[in-house]
């Protein structure tokens, strides 16, 4: 149930929500809530007395929104104090059953990720999990902090979870400022500034594949004297490759803004934000594989076991790509082993929506969480075996994205979305959410080891909300130079979503071996 309030315009200390929060509070559905779940766990038993202190004081007092409820206001929505506000509503202890391991730890996540917040209350809750075993021999605990969306994006959630922590070292800062005006005059004038720059690179790089395609013949000629076999099996590899190319253009439009490779460099900022606003337009939904369908209301999570963040640095420099291309990569690969392993092998794309935040947090701005993200997304390339290729292929997008205005464009939609009528604002967010798998992060915790109410957390993990139909959601977690990577799916579209941390797993230490310290340059 949710309150209606009208008293003259106002509620006693009522705080109204930007169109934003509002929107992302309205789209919640029963398969799929706007909940952002984040996990911890400790190798040793926490004190739940410290630990509710630490909940009051640094959580609820600090941030006012996590003491209100959300309320309707002559039409609009609002935080409301809540007049019954009792921490133990909210804060409570769970004992998980034996033998109380990792696969006891992942079925209790799992089945709390599908339950609804009471919205006469406010939209949080913190469980502690006694009786957990990380290990042999090893009593420790386990805390889960689920968050409605409408309080604040991921990646201030996330932040808010380390304010409870007291931190050894130097925190990570996640999150940037635009740049650039979000208005539509602001980013036609950033258009207009690169356009001289951005005709003369598509002049360039037109013209030298256009040069490379007419001596093509001829080298082939050459080639055919000399080497028949060679040259008939290139010229037959380039025939199925141009079929396979345009059929897989008629059926997914959104493949023909890989044109923009072939006319200009990565840098160019004005063809790259064509290219990538085309490529959500264009996109059909969700590629029909083995985990389409609807979803429905029981979740599955699961997850890798933690790996060295130096091991992902050291590929990364062996193969000329960065931290967030390898990881990809390796998510890359554990899909295209899970869709091979469900008799699979025609799927080479998937579409991510990944958040991207465009304002820092500021642990000092209590009064202001919010939501200040915006969605780009990722066509990621499945299908390749050869690790090297398929890291430059994933190089190559990311560098598109990096180099374009799309963070900015997406953002700017968002924000003209939410200001549209609410059933509007549902059906265009279902409509482009409906267009990708699920949810991709890739969230840079603390760099040192911190402590939660006096004990040390051991591991990190969190799952993003999924929207519409989306059936997926990734969260790769860097803690401690260690890296972490949680899948939340649809327990009935994907129900081994653990099988999926075997397959990341298994991906990374493959690409491990491929690049070991004999091959670095």
């Amino acid at each position: 149930m949710v309150r209606h309030r009208r008293t003259g315009g106002s509620i006693l200390g009522a705080v109204h929500m930007s169109s934003q929060d509002a929107l992302w509070l309205t789209m919640d559905r029963p398969n799929n809530l706007m909940v952002i779940d984040s996990l911890m766990w400790f190798d040793t038993p926490l004190d739940v007395s410290a630990a509710r202190d630490v909940i009051q004081t640094r959580l609820v007092d600090k941030f006012p929104v996590f003491g209100a409820r959300p309320v309707q206001l002559d039409g609009d929505w609002a935080w409301e104090p809540d007049p019954d506000y009792d921490l133990d509503r909210h804060v409570s202890v769970v004992d998980l059953p034996e033998p109380g391991g990792f696969d006891e730890l992942r079925s209790w996540v799992g089945s709390q990720r599908s339950i609804p917040f009471d919205r006469d209350h406010p939209l949080w809750s913190v469980r502690i999990v006694n009786g957990f075993h990380p290990k042999p021999d090893c009593d420790g605990s386990a805390l889960m902090l689920r968050s409605h969306h409408s309080l604040a994006d991921g990646v201030r959630l996330t932040q808010v979870m380390f304010s409870l922590c007291d931190v050894v070292g130097d925190p990570a800062s996640v999150g940037k400022t635009l740049r650039r005006s979000t208005t539509p005059f602001g980013i036609a004038a950033s258009a207009a500034a690169n356009l001289a720059n951005s005709a003369l690179d598509v002049v360039t790089t037109g013209t030298r594949t256009v040069a490379k395609a007419v001596t093509a013949p001829a080298r082939g000629a050459a080639k055919l004297t000399t080497d028949p076999a060679a040259a008939a099996s290139e010229l037959g590899e380039a025939v199925s490759a141009l079929g396979t190319g345009a059929v897989a253009a008629a059926r997914n439009p959104a493949r023909l803004t890989g044109a923009a490779e072939l006319v200009s460099t990565p840098e160019n900022r004005p063809v790259n934000d064509v290219a990538n606003t085309a490529k959500l337009l264009l996109a059909a939904p969700s590629v029909g594989t083995v985990w389409s369908g609807t979803p429905d209301v029981a979740k599955s999570v699961g997850w890798a076991p933690d790996f060295p963040l130096a091991e992902v640095k050291r590929i990364g420099k062996a193969t000329g790509t960065t931290v967030n291309d390898v990881l990809l990569g390796a998510v890359s690969g554990a899909l295209t082993r899970y869709l091979r392993g469900h008799g699979d092998h025609q799927t080479d794309e998937v579409l991510w929506m990944i958040p991207v935040s465009v304002r820092p947090f500021d642990p000092d701005e209590t009064d202001d969480l919010g939501n200040h993200f915006a969605l780009v997304v990722l066509r990621m390339p499945l299908g390749i075996d050869d690790i090297g290729a398929r890291l430059a292929e994933i190089h190559t997008r990311m560098d598109r994205i990096k180099a374009s205005d799309e963070a900015l464009i997406t953002f700017s939609v968002q924000r003209l979305i939410a200001n549209t009528p609410r059933p509007v604002a549902a059906g265009l967010t279902n409509y482009l959410a409906n267009k990708a798998v699920g949810v991709l992060t890739n969230v840079p915790g603390p760099r040192g080891p911190i402590g939660f109410a006096g004990t040390e957390v051991a591991g990190v993990l969190g799952w993003a909300p999924c929207s519409g139909d989306q059936v997926m959601t990734i969260c790769i977690f860097s803690y401690n130079d260690r890296v972490s990577v949680g899948f939340g799916t649809d327990a009935t579209l994907v129900p081994d979503a653990d099988r999926l941390g075997e397959l990341f797993l298994a991906e990374f230490e493959s690409m491990s071996r491929a690049f070991d310290a004999s091959e670095a340059p």
